[in-house]
């Protein structure tokens, strides 16, 4: 019988994470006395959801000017320690004003779009109303930011376009999926095309989408394209498993063959006991949205781009454990990043998917059952017979 537990729910487990970025925010002092911000944006832009079809939207700028790419990158991030992305993030205030997700064209807008669609740095000053404050909780989807403030005025100089994203933006008649897989397939970054996507530059009807909404659709979008190719390639041959582990997060991926499967199961320790989240699905796609929300469309990518590299189709089960040292949530790009550095690791060949199981639970602390006895996890590994188990 499936395993239940009655703890934390993975949602409440990140919330509580969280508030440990506000405390830090709290304090970090400097920057909110201020009502002027100068300096080079990565470029970055962020669009909030509270509120919703009226968004704040703004950009997001260090007090400092040159090459701040890394600043809002997570491609880059992947080996860096958590301490070094809340540098980061503490680092980059962010401005906002209140439109409505409709308010395409519009001046204000149209500037955050040619920011967006640069291919370096931007140069940008704000002059804010009232100065800044400290930041709410974010979801723990999108990375954090430090100080917010109201726009009174905002300038944006030194854009460079990148080419293939103006060519999409320009391009009206282009869908958002065909936007978004032009660039993917031309090798622009996911955090780029998400942005992209946020400040409602693809599309024949564009509105702006919340970050943490975009984040999870471009996750998504690409993923499902590259499933409908994986379900024509050939069944894999053998077993693997692979393993990684990055600030506080241990994985371990199981790849094995069979037709199309995904499932993705996730745990939290935390000082109320463990909160475990797991989602899964077959062929015909998730049929519900996912406990495990943002992350689970994060793991799924990494795991597609695998299959799509070796032409090979499989099962494939992720373990994520969360230990305490990742006392904040820095955005579900890391489940991505961890995942795409796992499977660049020398794999394991086991026997079979039971040996692999075994040897992926090995290492993580919380128990066999309650990994394996969660619904999603428990109907995706006995959906075909006992014997393919």
């Amino acid at each position: 019988m499936p395993y239940n537990v009655d703890n934390l729910t993975v949602r409440q487990a990140r919330l509580d994470a969280l508030e440990e970025w506000n405390r830090r925010l709290a304090d970090s002092g400097g920057m909110q006395n201020t009502d002027l911000v100068s300096g080079s944006s990565p470029p970055s832009v962020f669009v909030g959801s509270s509120g919703y079809p009226h968004v704040a939207i703004g950009p997001m700028v260090p007090p400092r000017f040159g090459d701040t790419e890394i600043l809002d990158s997570p491609e880059l991030w992947a080996g860096r320690s958590l301490a070094e992305i809340i540098s980061y993030r503490l680092g980059m205030v962010r401005g906002i004003k209140t439109v409505p997700a409709d308010a395409i064209p519009g001046r204000y807008v149209e500037g955050l779009q040619d920011m967006a669609m640069g291919s370096k740095a931007v140069d940008m000053d704000l002059v804010f109303d009232g100065g800044l404050s400290a930041a709410n909780m974010v979801d723990g989807n999108s990375a954090p930011f430090g100080p917010v403030g109201s726009i009174r005025q905002s300038r944006i100089s030194n854009v460079t376009p990148n080419q293939d994203i103006q060519r999409c933006y320009y391009d009206t008649d282009m869908t958002e999926t065909d936007a978004m897989m032009t660039l993917y397939q031309k090798g622009t970054e996911i955090s780029r095309i998400q942005r992209c996507l946020s400040v409602g530059m693809f599309g024949q009807t564009r509105r702006l989408v919340p970050t943490k909404w975009s984040i999870t659709a471009t996750d998504d979008t690409i993923s499902s394209q590259m499933i409908h190719d994986i379900l024509e390639y050939p069944t894999d041959d053998a077993c693997r498993l692979f393993g990684y582990a990055h600030m506080g997060n241990i994985y371990r991926v199981i790849i094995w063959p069979r037709r199309w499967a995904f499932g993705f199961a996730e745990a939290w320790q935390t000082k109320r006991g463990p909160a475990i989240g797991a989602d899964s699905e077959m062929a015909r796609g998730p049929s519900h949205y996912p406990e495990t929300e943002g992350a689970y469309h994060a793991a799924r990518l990494a795991v597609a781009e695998y299959m799509v590299k070796r032409q090979r189709q499989g099962g494939a089960l992720v373990f994520r454990e969360i230990s305490p040292h990742y006392s904040m949530p820095v955005g579900v790009w890391q489940v991505r990043e961890g995942i795409r550095s796992a499977l660049c690791q020398r794999p394991k060949f086991p026997g079979s998917l039971h040996e692999a199981i075994d040897m992926a639970l090995a290492g993580l602390d919380l128990p066999r059952n309650l990994w394996l006895g969660r619904p999603a996890i428990y109907n995706m590994l006995h959906q075909r017979r006992i014997t393919e188990y």
